[in-house]
């Protein structure tokens, strides 16, 4: 069988988008093979991973596969190609501890509409949008950024505010396995239209969620 020649893209939003996936619920894996798998939810995320399957096949055409697999949505793609094109020519972290490393590469980072789009794919694979109940304000809506990259978070609160929004207090916990995670929230319906409007979500559950807040 032919197998498609895998092309590596010039740097576009489609692109920043497609690293921030890697950067929240994705990674690089440099182990027998090199290459990049993604991680979601199965009972809400399926919609959304086969519009990363079209992106894929767009950016670096490459076919992927879509499985579930330890009660999660999964696709694992083998390419030394892809794999030395996002840590070489990006810098991406890979391996354990990556979650810790990851940062804004320095050629995203300085476009603001690229850093929109990296952002956008962090958060519709690894942020969460709900709401809350408060005295006088139900149905009180908050998008929350999670990432136990320090780096990450002060470059997205920074890139926040910048365009801004009105970011709360960066604040940290210990997760379940010692590490520490820090979580970027953006609350109210201000926050949440002017996130629509300037940067979006791909992930067709949260941007149903985010809609209906408004509501």
């Amino acid at each position: 069988m032919k197998m498609n020649k895998v092309k590596l893209p010039e740097l576009n939003e489609e692109l920043a988008e497609f690293m921030g996936i890697i950067a929240g619920d994705g990674y690089l894996f440099k182990k027998n093979n090199r290459g990049f798998g993604i991680v979601g939810n199965p009972k809400k995320d399926m919609p959304y991973f086969l519009k990363i399957q079209k992106m894929a096949k767009n950016l670096f055409n490459k076919d992927i596969k879509i499985f579930e697999r330890s009660r999660g949505l999964r696709t694992v793609v083998y390419s030394n190609n892809i794999f030395d094109f996002l840590t070489k020519e990006y810098g991406l972290p890979f391996g354990k501890g990556k979650c810790c490393r990851i940062f804004i590469p320095e050629k995203i980072i300085k476009n603001t509409k690229l850093t929109n789009s990296f952002i956008r794919g962090i958060v519709d694979t690894d942020g969460s949008i709900f709401m809350s109940n408060k005295p006088r304000s139900p149905n009180y809506p908050s998008i929350e950024i999670t990432t136990t990259s320090k780096i990450l978070a002060f470059q997205i609160k920074e890139h926040l505010v910048k365009q801004r929004f009105r970011v709360a207090k960066i604040w940290s916990c210990k997760s379940k396995n010692k590490l520490t995670v820090y979580r970027i929230p953006l609350n109210g319906k201000q926050n949440v239209r002017s996130w629509l409007d300037k940067i979006g979500f791909s992930n067709p559950y949260k941007l149903e969620i985010a809609i209906n807040s408004l509501k």
